[in-house]
């Protein structure tokens, strides 16, 4: 993958870099959010890897530009120091994929890039389900026609219900099969569901509803 990552500590840096050029990725590296912003103007990436306190700006400043620039679905992980739930549900809440907090391995770094990485490789034919229309190939979804602004771990989950309509999931297998990890905080995935149940307006008057099953997870009904 073409990896993009803005990171201001020399040593975390390197690390990072060693361990994604180990696995094959090509990675460019940013130390200052205005040098990230402007290669946003032309640059393509397929993953964005992003630290929260830089010198000049905030990862979440960041992400913001991101979303509102990058017209296409980047995935994006965050990789920093701050570990208190609410920076953790601010970061997803905003358009973060994933987020991981300092310390980490190198095996669940990697496995959580790979994770984000497979979406490049869908090639499943577009779905028609209701009033929506489900194309993998470009992350998009149209409701009614009209495309909804999703990210792409939105996308991964909303498109993962979808096909397992009237199944009870788990969160626990969502994080499994959708965010490819364990272990991972399953507040992750509530704040994902809430976000896509909003953004793709699942409501009776469309046809659907995600209901929450307590202590489990959800189930995606057609009604």
């Amino acid at each position: 993958m073409n990896i993009w990552m803005l990171e201001d500590d020399p040593a975390q840096a390197q690390m990072l870099l060693g361990w994604l050029r180990e696995a094959g990725h090509e990675v460019r590296h940013f130390e200052r959010g205005k040098d990230i912003r402007v290669a946003l103007e032309d640059g393509r990436f397929d993953l964005l890897i992003l630290d929260w306190e830089l010198p000049d700006s905030t990862g979440i400043e960041v992400l913001g530009d991101v979303r509102s620039k990058v017209s296409w679905h980047v995935p994006v992980l965050f990789v920093t120091q701050r570990e208190a739930e609410t920076d953790i549900v601010n970061a997803l809440a905003n358009g973060a994929d994933d987020y991981m907090v300092k310390q980490i391995s190198q095996a669940e770094f990697l496995a959580r890039v790979d994770a984000l990485g497979r979406r490049l490789a869908n090639q499943e034919l577009d779905f028609d389900i209701g009033p929506y229309t489900f194309k993998p190939q470009s992350q998009d979804v149209l409701l009614d026609g009209e495309p909804c602004d999703l990210t792409a771990k939105d996308f991964d989950l909303a498109w993962y219900m979808f096909r397992h309509k009237g199944r009870l999931l788990s969160r626990e297998q969502l994080l499994r099969d959708v965010w490819g990890v364990s272990g991972l905080n399953t507040r992750t995935v509530d704040v994902h569901v809430s976000r896509i149940r909003k953004r793709l307006a699942i409501t009776p008057e469309k046809g659907f509803r995600i209901k929450t099953i307590y202590q489990h997870g959800y189930r995606l009904e057609e009604l």
